[in-house]
């Protein structure tokens, strides 16, 4: 299991910031930039109906483009957020009024990225907000048993876990869990969506779903295909 020490995930609803400004960005050693298309949203039953309908990221069916900056480390996040380019970065997300909200996480990989995900590749990418009482059971839960469960999962190329430090609104400063009510952010790989229709007809899938509606309050679930950024 391999643990990245700190991604900021940005959600916007276009993607002129990301085409204007993106490729002039600096690329830290060890550090890695992914932008994710949103393909569409779809339904889901690991939740409640009354929970899908529940708003927890106020915006969310607006999303159009994510971009996930990973650090190796604190040096390489600091060194890349005092960049000029990563500040006229910023500058260009800001004019654009694109931006949706970001999130500051501590991910976990319980399956590691493989074949075509180690590059983004197709994946099921989900906002995911607690049922459990605090963010230490949430977490307890969800890296644990929820985690061994989807291992369980047939075709799976990837599993990411994303559980949210931080939460930042359209203007980039930093909102409280009232104002967007997501507490983890969840990445399934898979090869494509046939692959990824097939692995959840499984049996393995319905422990896994039960599991959800223990663990989550609210779900917000897209399809995404990700490249490295340019």
């Amino acid at each position: 299991m391999r643990t990245v020490m700190q991604t900021h995930i940005l959600c916007l609803a276009g993607d002129a910031a990301v085409r204007a400004a993106l490729p002039r960005l600096p690329r830290p050693p060890q550090s890695r930039t992914h932008v994710y298309r949103v393909l569409r949203h779809i339904p889901t039953d690991s939740v409640s109906a009354d929970q899908a309908r529940r708003s927890i990221a106020p915006g969310a069916e607006r999303l159009h483009t994510i971009v996930e900056f990973a650090f190796a480390d604190e040096a390489a996040r600091v060194e890349a957020r005092q960049s000029a380019t990563c500040r006229e970065f910023d500058a260009a997300v800001q004019a654009s009024g694109e931006r949706l909200f970001a999130f500051d996480t501590a991910p976990n990989v319980p399956i590691e990225p493989a074949r075509g995900a180690a590059q983004g590749g197709f994946r099921r990418w989900m906002l995911l907000q607690r049922a459990a009482p605090s963010p230490a059971a949430f977490r307890e839960g969800w890296f644990g048993r929820h985690a061994d469960l989807v291992k369980r999962l047939p075709q799976v190329d990837g599993y990411v876990q994303h559980l949210v430090v931080a939460r930042f609104g359209p203007d980039g400063r930093a909102v409280d869990e009232d104002t967007l009510a997501v507490d983890g952010i969840a990445e399934l790989c898979f090869a494509d969506e046939a692959a990824m229709t097939a692995s959840y007809a499984s049996d393995a899938r319905l422990p896994l779903r039960d599991d959800g509606r223990a663990l989550l309050g609210g779900i917000v679930t897209l399809l995404v295909h990700g490249t490295p950024a340019p």
